[in-house]
């Protein structure tokens, strides 16, 4: 897993292609020594053969054969990295002095590349490497060199050219390597903290590193700015906290006593003013479930719930929920069809609960007399179509809450979880805050779970997908 992470990141392609630049630069770099030796290192041969055969020229015209002979046994007691063959012949390729049994078949040093690529291309055949001379009396001297001896160097040399090469690639792919493990692995360090801060401690903060390598430090001062603005944004999230807790308390306090009031009145007043009375007193509970309902989103979404995640069965969570809501369903005479498979997961049992909730009582408030709900808990998908946006990986389990009533209109499915937002059908049909959804939102995020909405023609399906 760590070695496709590093390969599959930006930075190790970006550091490659420079590593693929340095390497062909390097290619083009030995190529030109490589020509370079290859030049001056023909150019000795040809200059050695030039001096060979103007010496050897020299001792046949002193001494004739017999002096030959001595040139060659001479030659032959030295000591030298260069040896050579040496041969004498009349004008009918008659031997008649020198090392070589016969005429050999050679190649003659031409200027130095089209000489090697001669050799180089020519016929495996050819053993020598010489260079003859046509003397007055018509006798051919030759000077020669074994083949394999003198590409012996050029082999070396390119042997050592390649190797250097070769450990220029995986030295450097190596490097690559390295480097991007160690910056991804400060780069993860710092996903896990933001991770952390999205899903609402916001106390977190990005660890600085203290390695003195220079990836290390610029991460280190990304970290330490990132700090810096994390401590901004929670003093201003404190600040908002502290005046919303303050407006929730200094409204709430007089809506509590302006509703313990009314239900006193309503004890006490005339038939004439009960109604009004009592719409007061719904009219401020519903204020007060707007105040709660925004405070608990708030919450939830700060990572303050209040409760740690427990143990809880989800298809027990749910039946207690469907329990609770069948009597509401049954006044309007609309059929439940529960299908739940066991699921057990951490989780913190009351928000989802009401999450749950939520979802039950808009689909119960939604449909019709004589409706329809399909409530289904079923362990990964089981058949559900989703597209990879929608469920990117394989789900632990996928609440469903269908309906056949009036549905939400698909480009609203998005809007629908910002808080306060109510299509205009909805807000003549029902009584409602715009909130319901919104909860369910946050519990999901809070639970690594995603919402999806999808039609139901007619109708509308809600899927709560839990990894």
């Amino acid at each position: 897993m760590i070695v496709s992470k590093v390969l599959s990141s930006y930075i190790f392609r970006y550091a490659m292609r420079s590593t693929l630049f340095s390497v062909l630069s390097s290619m083009f770099l030995l190529l030109i020594i490589y020509s370079l030796f290859s030049y001056h290192y023909f150019k000795g041969v040809d200059q050695g053969f030039a001096d060979e055969l103007t010496e050897f020229v020299a001792v046949y015209e002193a001494g004739g054969i017999d002096a030959v002979d001595g040139f060659i046994e001479q030659r032959a007691d030295e000591f030298s990295s260069v040896q050579y063959d040496y041969m004498v012949v009349d004008s009918k390729y008659n031997k008649l002095a020198g090392s070589l049994e016969d005429w050999p078949q050679f190649t003659e040093y031409r200027d130095w590349l089209g000489f090697e690529l001669a050799v180089l291309e020519g016929d495996t055949d050819i053993r020598h490497i010489a260079r003859s001379v046509t003397l007055a009396d018509g006798h051919q001297l030759l000077a020669a060199r074994s083949r394999l001896a003198v590409f012996a160097y050029t082999r070396f040399f390119i042997g050592v050219l390649f190797s250097m090469f070769i450990t220029t690639i995986l030295m450097g792919t190596f490097a690559v390597f390295f480097m991007t493990w160690d910056f991804q692995r400060h780069v993860d360090r710092i996903n896990k903290s933001i991770k952390k801060i999205m899903d609402g401690n916001l106390s977190e903060r990005l660890i600085i590193s203290k390695s003195g390598s220079k990836s290390s430090g610029d991460l280190q001062q990304l970290a330490l700015h990132l700090n810096m603005m994390l401590d901004r944004i929670q003093y201003l999230m404190d600040g908002v906290k502290q005046v919303s807790d303050n407006i929730a308390h200094d409204l709430r306090t007089p809506l509590t006593r302006m509703r313990n009031n009314l239900v006193t009145f309503e004890k006490n007043c005339d038939d004439d003013d009960l109604d009004i009375v009592q719409q007061l007193i719904a009219e401020a509970d519903n204020m007060l479930g707007t105040f709660n309902a925004l405070q608990r989103i708030a919450r939830v979404e700060l990572g303050e719930s209040g409760t740690e995640k427990t143990a809880v069965e989800l298809d027990q969570l749910l039946e207690d929920v469907i329990e609770l809501y069948e009597p509401v369903a049954s006044e309007k005479s609309i059929t439940f069809d529960v299908r739940i498979e066991k699921v057990g997961m951490m989780a913190d049992r009351n928000l989802l609960v009401q999450a749950f909730a939520n979802l039950l009582d808009n689909a119960v408030k939604y449909t019709p007399e004589n409706g329809h709900i399909v409530i289904a808990l079923s362990q990964k998908k089981h058949g559900l179509v989703f597209n990879k946006d929608e469920c990117p990986s394989t789900p632990l389990a996928v609440l469903t809450v269908a309906d056949n009533g009036c549905g939400i209109a698909e480009k609203n499915h998005e809007k629908v979880f910002r808080r306060f937002y109510r299509e205009e059908r909805s807000r003549s049909a029902q009584p409602g805050n715009g909130l319901g959804l919104s909860l369910v939102a946050a519990v999901a995020k809070l639970h690594s779970s995603k919402v999806i909405l999808k039609p139901n023609n007619p109708g509308l399906s809600v899927y709560m997908v839990f990894y």
